[in-house]
């Protein structure tokens, strides 16, 4: 009988966001993983293909996977774990500069400088230079577009927070609360917890894979609402409760401001709590209920500051889309430096170190 083929879940690590490049990449690998595989080497050099290419193998074999899209360039991978093998690849270079923490022991470099021809590379050196820089240039810019659409988005959400009714919002946190997690007492230890984005602001705009977080079994809760009408706020009340009754939670940290919840993920109990918004709109029809933080709105206040709030809107998605546009143009100066660097790659040497990689992990492991 064949094997059903391991599902992938799709994530971010890290994401181009109000405060900047901020990156979690210090939990991708968490304290089941017994490798981790740091991959060095230049841009275009197969770092992400090679992530690609084992990813598609172990799932051909029936293993499941945890895929880390690259917030720049989504059909990148910044990180690949194999939770199941107890395994975890990630790029280690510029901008994300993952250290080994357990060299030798749990961690081992992948150097993949020693496939690539050096004096090829060279001869293209004025022109890698030259755009590395513009890309570095442009990523400036765009991360200063986003720093003011964070700010035109509090502007946003501070004119919301004061309109809303938040005794009925705790009853609603306390209501959802009650559905997922009933009278479970806090535990003697508290549940583990990990950080992560599920979407970004990439050179394509806004992208989630949320699809990839549930399965067929999932209970899902949708909170919808204006921006400052309490999701954040719901959604870490929820975790923390979670957490303090012992079960391990995933955070999913809003991709523009990254000290605010987007989603909120507990394996354990397959529960997903996730927030539909203009920007990033979820809806599932298998949902199990949606609960809208709109309706604690005072409506008098809305109706007086409506011109207000209409020009926070525009403001900020018009910030924000002058942000991606600089987002795209570092892509493609970045693709521009990777095509020196391809150009100059023993790929078919690659193919072999693929093999001994897929030989190593595997080993005798069963599914």
């Amino acid at each position: 009988m064949q094997k059903q083929r391991g599902r992938a879940k799709k994530v971010f690590a890290a994401g181009n966001t109000g405060v900047g490049f901020y990156s979690l990449f210090q939990y991708i690998a968490g304290p089941d993983i017994q490798h981790v595989k740091i991959i060095k080497g230049g841009p275009g050099t197969g770092k992400s293909t090679l992530m690609g290419q084992i990813a598609e193998a172990v799932m051909d074999r029936g293993f499941s996977v945890e895929l880390y899209h690259c917030a720049s360039d989504v059909g990148s991978l910044d990180g690949l774990v194999v939770p199941s093998l107890g395994v975890a690849f990630i790029d280690g270079m510029r901008p994300h500069l993952y250290d080994p923490l357990y060299p030798g022991a749990v961690d081992q470099i992948l150097n993949l400088g020693e496939y690539w021809n050096s004096t090829g590379i060279r001869a293209h050196k004025q022109d890698i230079m030259a755009s590395s820089v513009e890309g570095s240039r442009l990523f400036q810019g765009a991360y200063r577009y986003l720093r003011a659409a964070r700010e035109i988005h509090e502007n946003w959400a501070d004119k919301i927070q004061r309109m809303q009714d938040w005794g009925w919002v705790n009853q609603q946190s306390s209501q959802l609360f009650k559905a997922i997690m009933g009278t479970k007492s806090v535990a003697d230890q508290p549940g583990r917890e990990r950080h992560l984005f599920a979407s970004a602001i990439t050179p394509e705009g806004p992208k989630s894979y949320l699809e990839s977080l549930t399965g067929p079994a999932t209970e899902i809760f949708v909170v919808k609402g204006a921006p400052g009408s309490g999701k954040s706020t719901l959604l870490q009340k929820i975790a923390m409760a979670a957490i303090e009754r012992g079960y391990s939670v995933e955070s999913y940290h809003h991709p523009i401001n990254p000290d605010k919840l987007q989603h909120v993920l507990l394996p354990e109990l397959d529960v997903f709590i996730a927030t539909s918004t203009e920007l990033f709109s979820y809806g599932p029809a298998n949902a199990s209920s949606t609960i809208n933080l709109d309706y604690g709105l005072s409506q008098d206040k809305m109706v007086r500051q409506r011109v207000e709030l209409e020009t926070d809107r525009q403001t900020f998605l018009q910030i924000l889309n002058t942000a991606v546009q600089m987002i795209k143009r570092a892509r493609d100066a970045h693709i521009e430096v990777e095509g020196y660097y391809g150009a100059n790659m023993d790929f078919a040497a690659l193919d072999g170190l693929r093999a001994k990689l897929l030989e190593q992990i595997l080993g005798d492991a069963t599914t």
